[in-house]
């Protein structure tokens, strides 16, 4: 039975960016070359990590899932988040209303798919806290793996053709990975564990009810700066008749698996019982965390276990900053590996990630600014201002913004927009060729007067800035230069230029 609460956070499409890493200008110019999606595409992200599934973009969300037994058997609990960050990005109409369609679907093994659609009303007050507006959705399943797929689109987002013509098109993210609902052990089951929000802004309401209590989902799994509690909650089901007490156990251990935070309680006798636990993470650091929780009968001869992560974030950029922009910025910083691991990691080991990163950077650690981190952000933004194209994408990812971001501001840039006499391409490859002493490549074209394309030249001198994703303490390749250049070519007089020959 499906149900929306108000407030929720984040996940997002992610549109197809040029490589991962930004390294080396060889790169750089392969990565010209790359497909982007055009705005108003639907995104596609597909998992190969159990949820939860963290995505940004214009109808970006967060997506999570747990199973629990029932008197029927069991169900699969959808909780989709859709965070401020998101709904500041959404059409709205003349009332101020944003408006979302959610359709989920699971495919198991054996039956006919499961499907169900409903309808979002966002306003105001979904970005008045940090919780946006949270859906939940409920599906009959069986033990075992299935294929869980999500997709939002935006219905009051319209787009326009080229050439003049209209149609609507709606913005949209689609995430698709696979759930799995954990078998019974013994004749006795135990659910998978599902974090809430310790002390909702909002009431859940009727749709958030299972077991006579109201719970509200946190599908980030994120707490701390503005959840200082961790909450969660499990459910146990025995065989039919057995009456004894359930007695439960609750282990909470870091990234490293040392053990913070342990806690046992005893409840009732019953087929069913429920267990909420939860602690106090407000001296806990930033990173990720494991949740083990044991179940057992008087008498049985081993308890039930499950196992699940959540992390602790402390940094407003944590909690509000969209996943897509921090993906994007942190293409530029982490190795293509790394920057894979850190997008399928849970928020406040994201922070981890980042805060040892620029730690290491840091000119000047005694203060409270770090300014290598400033002055990256302070890159980016210029080179989004700079050189965003329609179509095209942010500014960041064209060459010039790669470039920009790598090494500053040129020492000297020599610009040539309509070249012609001793001014064109052809005599600047010329020069190039003889003060580099160097082959250029085929980059001429042929034509009166020489190529007369629109070019320009960068070039670093004395001190070079050494790029941010270099390791502190380490010498980078080139570093001995006193010079770089760089040769942008306008290959179609459209103002957008690629980068054709580097010294890097």
């Amino acid at each position: 039975m499906p149900g929306t609460v108000r407030n929720g956070t984040t996940m997002t499409t992610r549109t197809a960016r040029p490589l991962a890493g930004a390294r080396r200008c060889a790169c750089i110019m392969l990565l010209a070359l790359a497909t982007v999606l055009s705005p108003g595409t639907a995104g596609a992200v597909r998992w190969d990590v159990p949820p939860p599934w963290r995505a940004g973009g214009p109808v970006g969300f967060t997506l999570d899932a747990a199973s629990f037994p029932d008197s029927t058997g069991y169900h699969l609990e959808v909780y989709v988040r859709v965070p401020p960050a998101t709904i500041h990005q959404l059409a709205r109409d003349e009332r101020g209303a944003a408006r979302l369609r959610l359709t989920v679907t699971l495919r198991g093994r054996q039956g006919a798919p499961l499907s169900s659609a409903q309808e979002l009303v966002l306003g105001p007050e979904d970005t008045a806290d940090a919780e946006g507006q949270v859906a939940v959705v409920r599906f009959p399943v069986v033990p075992g793996r299935a294929r869980l797929t999500a997709r939002l689109e935006d219905l009051q987002s319209e787009k326009h053709r080229l050439m003049g013509s209209r149609r609507e098109r709606v913005e949209s993210l689609e995430m698709q990975g696979d759930v799995e609902a954990p078998r019974a052990q013994g004749g006795r089951d135990l659910s998978d564990v599902e974090f809430v929000w310790p002390d909702p802004v909002h009431a859940p309401g009727l749709a958030f009810v299972r077991d006579g209590r109201a719970r509200r989902p946190q599908p980030d799994r994120l707490f701390g700066l503005r959840a200082p509690r961790m909450a969660a909650a499990v459910v146990a089901r025995g065989r039919a008749g057995d009456e004894r007490a359930w007695t439960w156990s609750v282990r909470v251990s870091d990234g490293e698996g040392r053990a913070i935070a342990e806690r046992e309680t005893t409840t009732v006798g019953g087929r069913f019982a429920s267990f909420d636990p939860s602690f106090d993470v407000s001296e806990w650091p930033a990173g990720g965390y494991t949740m083990e929780i044991r179940a057992a009968q008087a008498g049985d001869a081993a308890p039930l276990v499950r196992r699940a992560r959540f992390s602790v974030g402390w940094e407003p950029e944590t909690w509000d900053l969209d996943a897509e922009e921090l993906a994007d910025e942190v293409h530029f910083l982490l190795e293509a590996r790394d920057e894979e691991t850190f997008a399928s990691s849970l928020p406040g080991e994201q922070e981890q990630v980042l805060s040892e990163f620029w730690r290491k950077r840091d000119p000047t650690p005694g203060t409270a600014a770090n300014e290598a981190h400033e002055g990256f952000r302070e890159r980016v933004a210029y080179a989004n201002r700079q050189w965003t194209r329609f179509g095209i994408g942010k500014g960041m990812f064209s060459d010039m913004g790669r470039v920009y971001i790598r090494y500053g501001p040129p020492s000297e840039i020599t610009q040539q927009v309509m070249p012609a006499g001793d001014e064109t391409l052809t005599r600047e490859l010329e020069r190039i060729m003889y003060e580099e002493q160097r082959a250029v490549g085929d980059l001429r074209q042929k034509g009166l007067g020489g190529d007369q394309r629109p070019f320009e030249v960068w070039s670093y001198e004395g001190d070079i800035p050494v790029p941010f994703d270099v390791e502190p303490g380490t010498v980078p390749r080139g570093s001995t230069r006193r010079r770089l250049m760089f040769l942008f070519v306008d290959e179609q007089g459209l103002g957008t230029y690629t980068l054709r020959y580097t010294t890097e």
